[in-house]
């Protein structure tokens, strides 16, 4: 840690509870990153364990500001992504809502314990002054740093009944670790220049001017943080901020706090019903695309999850839906308009209806047993046929010299016309006076 860890340690004022900043440190410092480790895969580590960084969220007329982790100025990006909110990229939001002319209210979300109180002044400050309408929000902490932020909402503060806010204080630790020092036979000589210099160094002990020093120092932060405070929440007094802290319900009768809510949605209920309906409708979309990449997988095994079929399943629907579609169509559709769109389909597909032969040799396939049977010279035959009356062709016209040849060769043309088209041309031939 490069910030927090310096500010915690270098004995600088802090706005946050001691042993939650130590519980803190302990736990960044147990975290053990590979050396070959990717950046990706990091962030997904320390995500996994100190949550995911949370961002800016516009629902306009609303805008929602994430405050949440121990607050400090100018972190490095391990230490935002260790849980940490950095100053710099509260303020950043808070500008871009100002930018943005569709957002009229700004929420501030707050979850933090505190933090160090460089650069905390500065953003209590502008939120007070903002041009927008700043509401601020906890269902869980908002004490020290976090509570001098959010106190400054020009348009109120609601809190949960259980969450925790307060700790109006400041201070500054110096381990006196001189006895120690005695007990082990080391004894330390400073040699400086200067009433308050050398102040805190291991094995010495503060002297009168360095503790005023430092006395004065948390003393002129703390009378900033209350006068902050009173200058929006004027109802609260100095009682209530010697560095203690409330439940929610208590904060709100000492008038921390505007007033007490269920949670955040029913916050937002009462705001504005409508947006409240969009920010759940977006949460159960979200929640939704979260659990199908969390079982994507097995979408290419094809199984399905909670929230519907898998793709392959999808697939397979779709394709029986479309055959009962074209299904019905058919059933729907005259009797002529199916041959005609079964003769397409065949030409289509570039194969056109062959006889099936006896000999199966290509080109003389034998003519089917139906044709067998039929008999050609006999008119009240179904499938008579004029052109194969032998008694019909000594009174048709001459030939043409491409048919006097092929029957010189001994081909005969197989008749395919269907039983349609031979009774058409039979009657045909009786309206013209041929038997």
């Amino acid at each position: 840690m490069r910030s927090l860890s310096q500010d915690f340690k270098s004995k600088r004022p802090l706005l946050i509870n001691p042993s939650q900043a130590e519980a803190f440190l302990e736990r960044c410092a147990s975290v053990e990153i590979p050396m070959a480790a990717k950046m990706t895969d990091m962030g997904e580590m320390l995500a996994a364990i100190f949550g995911a960084k949370q961002t800016l969220e516009k629902f306009p007329p609303f805008a929602i500001v994430p405050v949440k982790g121990v607050i400090g100025a100018n972190l490095s990006e391990l230490e935002s992504m260790c849980g940490c909110c950095d100053i710099s990229d509260v303020e950043e939001m808070l500008e871009e809502c100002e930018r943005d002319p569709a957002i009229k209210t700004i929420i501030l979300d707050i979850d933090s314990p505190g933090g160090t109180s460089v650069g905390v002044p500065e953003l209590a400050n502008r939120i007070k002054n903002s041009k927008k309408e700043v509401i601020s929000f906890t269902a869980s902490e908002c004490c020290s740093a976090a509570y001098w932020i959010g106190s400054q909402a020009n348009a109120g503060f609601y809190a949960t009944g259980s969450s925790t806010v307060g700790s109006v204080g400041v201070y500054i630790a110096y381990p006196d670790c001189s006895e120690a020092y005695k007990m082990e036979g080391v004894r330390m000589e400073v040699i400086k220049s200067g009433l308050f210099k050398g102040a805190g160094i291991p094995g010495t002990s503060l002297d009168a001017n360095q503790r005023k020093m430092l006395q004065d120092e948390v003393n002129e932060i703390h009378g900033e943080f209350k006068m902050a405070v009173k200058g929006v929440r004027e109802f609260v007094d100095d009682a209530s901020m010697e560095g203690q802290t409330f439940s929610g319900k208590k904060a709100a009768e000492a008038g921390m706090v505007t007033g007490l809510v269920n949670g955040f949605d029913e916050m937002m209920e009462s705001l504005n019903s409508a947006v409240a309906a969009q920010m759940e409708a977006d949460e159960e979309n979200d929640e939704r695309q979260e659990c199908a990449e969390g079982v994507g997988h097995k979408a290419e095994e094809d199984e399905g999850d909670e929230y519907g079929t898998s793709r392959m399943a999808s697939d397979r629907a779709l394709l029986g839906i479309k055959a009962n579609v074209l299904k019905a169509s058919a059933a729907k559709m005259p009797a002529k308009v199916k041959a005609d769109e079964e003769s397409e389909d065949e030409k289509n597909d570039g194969v056109a209806p062959q006889p099936k032969g006896e000999e199966g040799e290509e080109g003389k396939g034998d003519i089917d047993a139906k044709d067998k049977a039929k008999d050609p010279t006999d008119p009240d035959d179904p499938e008579y046929d004029p052109d194969e009356d032998p008694s019909l062709k000594a009174k048709a016209e001459p030939s043409t010299e491409k048919a006097d040849a092929e029957a010189d060769a001994g081909e005969k043309a197989v008749d395919t016309d269907s039983d349609t088209d031979d009774k058409s041309k039979h009657k045909r031939n009786k309206s013209r006076g041929v038997a």
